[in-house]
């Protein structure tokens, strides 16, 4: 299974270090559960969490990791469970509005030497989620 997430501690002495995936939990690595040969482990990195039933695997996240993720989930069943699932993948709200029973969630995120913007529109029954990164659609 493919977990989405940050690493919010990493030591360089001893090569340990925790995870925050997006749906809240927390997982230890060690540096040889790296598994990413072009990137090194650091604070902030958004990583791709692979859990098999002997093995872990800990690298950078690529764009194919989220999408696949996200895919492979259930739908969430509220609008609050797709903001929180975007809060967990380190994306900031920066708009919150309510009109006539649409409610539109704007949230950004930089992590990546990019801008991604992620707009939540809920209306009665309906969610629709759009992403943009560098200002052009992605889905």
């Amino acid at each position: 299974m493919i977990y989405i997430g940050m690493i919010f501690q990493y030591n360089t002495d001893n090569g340990t270090g925790l995870i925050m995936l997006s749906d809240g939990a927390q997982k230890t690595f060690t540096s040889d559960d790296w598994s990413d040969s072009e990137n090194t482990a650091c604070i902030g990195q958004k990583i791709a969490y692979i859990e098999n039933e002997n093995n872990i695997q800990v690298r950078v996240a690529s764009e194919a990791d989220i999408n696949n993720t996200v895919e492979d989930k259930k739908e969430p069943k509220s609008v609050d469970e797709h903001l929180k699932h975007f809060i967990g993948l380190d994306f900031k709200l920066i708009k919150d509005t309510q009109n006539d029973g649409t409610r539109v969630m704007t949230l950004r995120s930089f992590a990546r030497e990019e801008s991604e913007e992620v707009i939540i529109t809920h209306t009665d029954s309906k969610t629709t989620i759009v992403k943009k990164i560098n200002g052009k659609i992605v889905s």
